[in-house]
């Protein structure tokens, strides 16, 4: 063989064994990379990032919109390890990039990822490792498309590697396994049409400007202000997302979100001047109670807040100053069992080893994609949890909405029906599978399920429920004994609507003077218009004078 025929045979085959495959570039760069999590004013979960290191340090760079808006951020990196991220150093809002520091109190050397020199063709392979949809270090290709240019970011690769929500802010690497451009959006009326903004070591070095830390004061905030998110003991839609202590008031920051299809729209609210019975903070340590100043919602049921089916609604609950913050604490709507209630919260736990609940986290997120229509983007968020936990009371109650909203029907019941199976002790599964009985017309099997919830709950509401289909059924007698048990509690006593039920169901069962009685009270409490006419017009069907 001629020599340098040969020279160059085995200089290809030294080449080609040198090229890196897709598997060493995994292997080397998901130790660079991590997954961001982001909280809101309100302590609740706002977005999912990702980022990469780019020194040994932990230095890491993310798009400015992920931390865009956030009061607090966390990362977790391949090995499982979380990180609170300390400060952004700089950051430019068009080109959307921001470079931060890490809160590293162990002095730990991270993996990083080094930029390319090399110009980027069409053509090239383009791999990325990010979180779509929180889906941490998944592994897509693909490759570079086009070479663009817009108003916003300035230069812009355009990628057929795909760009989820979550993959923001991530690498986009090339055939070396080094960085070119970091994932930044995609659009999403076409396919594969994903971008990332161009970046390279030496236009990050140019990078002085750090509009973030102008724009967003609260970020890192050095006050007292401590992520809890701890679900209510009983209903676990409502969650204690915060505590935020300052010189003239107290703030327990909360959420709820409106799982009950029974519902269209859930009414929640905080009373006043309830004592013990109202909404208190106590001081387990040295036995102090403070009681309830104002609150961001209704405070009885007649000026309660709205929160609309699979909607989650923030508010906050003011209470007098705590100069010095208690280490233990319960923070309750009375003692009652029934109650919203938060017990034994060791707030130096929350304060001193911040630990980020995952799958809290991804549930709040995923309600949040609810309430703003993403319903393909909760779904996929609920199932991945329900393969992590088959049995998760809020996931299959989540499914079986996202189902009903979809009009599949018998996919909802079969959400419905696991819930039940799981937690046959909780109602809401009853209460949800219920409405879709009823919608079919099957009355009896939805009956069955009312009136478990009642007997599993005793609640005001789900009696008023399995009241109104008792007169749907025309069981005069059953509903009258339900709304009799409806209109002594404090929530219904001063509302018009269940004494013009029972007023209905008196004069089925000819309890004339009974039943002009509540049309007469149901009158006076109501300004309703319409209703006042319907009353008017029972008032005379009934004779009463």
């Amino acid at each position: 063989m001629n020599k340098c025929l040969f020279l160059m045979v085995c200089l290809t085959i030294v080449l080609s064994s040198c090229k890196m495959t897709l598997k060493d570039i995994v292997k080397e760069a998901e130790q660079a990379t991590f997954v961001i999590y982001t909280y809101d004013e309100y302590g609740t979960p706002k977005g999912i990032g990702s980022g990469f290191f780019i020194d040994k340090e932990g230095t890491g760079i993310t798009n400015y919109h992920v931390l865009d808006g956030a009061v607090k951020a966390v990362l977790k990196t391949s090995d499982e390890e979380k990180y609170e991220i300390n400060q952004v150093i700089a950051s430019d809002r068009k080109w959307d990039i921001a470079k931060f520091t890490i809160k590293n109190d162990k002095n730990k050397t991270f993996n990083y990822l080094k930029f390319s020199n090399k110009e980027i063709e069409k053509g090239d392979k383009v791999y990325n490792i990010s979180s779509p949809m929180g889906l941490e270090a998944s592994v897509s290709e693909g490759i570079v498309s086009s070479l663009r240019s817009d108003g916003q970011h300035g230069n812009i690769i355009q990628v057929t590697a795909p760009i989820s929500s979550g993959s923001s802010g991530s690498a986009l690497l090339n055939h070396d396994g080094k960085v070119f451009a970091v994932a930044t959006f995609k659009y999403n009326q076409g396919e594969s049409l994903n971008f990332g903004v161009a970046i390279n070591e030496e236009k990050l070095d140019l990078l002085e400007e750090n509009e973030f830390a102008k724009r967003n004061s609260k970020f890192n905030r050095k006050d007292n202000f401590i992520i809890l998110n701890v679900p209510n003991s009983g209903d676990q839609n409502v969650v204690l997302n915060a505590l935020e202590f300052k010189d003239d008031a107290t703030i327990a920051y909360f959420s709820y979100t409106n799982l009950d299809m029974s519902a269209d729209h859930m009414l929640i609210w905080t009373k006043l001047g309830e004592g013990d019975k109202g909404f208190l903070i106590h001081d387990l340590d040295n036995n102090k109670k403070y009681y309830i100043t104002s609150s961001s919602i209704g405070t009885d049921k007649e000026n309660g807040t709205s929160v609309p089916l699979a909607s989650n609604y923030k508010f906050k609950v003011f209470f007098p100053p705590i100069k010095d913050i208690p280490s233990n604490i319960d923070i309750v709507e009375g003692y009652e069992p029934k109650s919203w209630q938060f017990r034994n919260i060791c707030i130096d736990e929350y304060k001193d080893n911040w630990e980020i609940d995952m799958n809290a986290y991804q549930k709040e997120y995923a309600y949040s994609n609810m309430h703003e229509g993403h319903l393909a983007d909760a779904e996929n968020l609920f199932l991945a949890m329900l393969d992590e936990d088959p049995e998760d009371l809020q996931a299959l109650n989540a499914m079986g909405i996202i189902s009903f909203v979809l009009e599949n029907y018998s996919n909802a019941e079969a959400y419905f029906t696991k819930a039940i199976e799981a937690h046959p002790n909780n109602s809401i599964g009853y209460l949800n599978r219920s409405q879709i009985y009823q919608l079919r017309g099957d009355n009896q099997s939805a009956l069955r399920d009312l009136t478990q919830a009642v007997n599993n709950s005793a609640q005001p509401d789900d009696y008023y429920k399995r009241a109104l289909l008792y007169i749907k059924l025309e069981e005069w007698e059953k509903a009258e004994k339900d709304l009799d048990k409806v209109i002594k509690t404090e929530d219904y006593k001063r509302t018009a609507d269940p004494y013009a039920f029972r007023a209905i169901c008196k004069m089925k069962q000819r309890k004339r003077e009974a039943a002009c009685k509540d049309i007469e009270i149901a009158y006076n409490l109501t300004n309703d218009k319409e209703l006042e006419k319907t009353l008017q017009q029972m008032w005379n069907d009934c004779g009463c004078y």
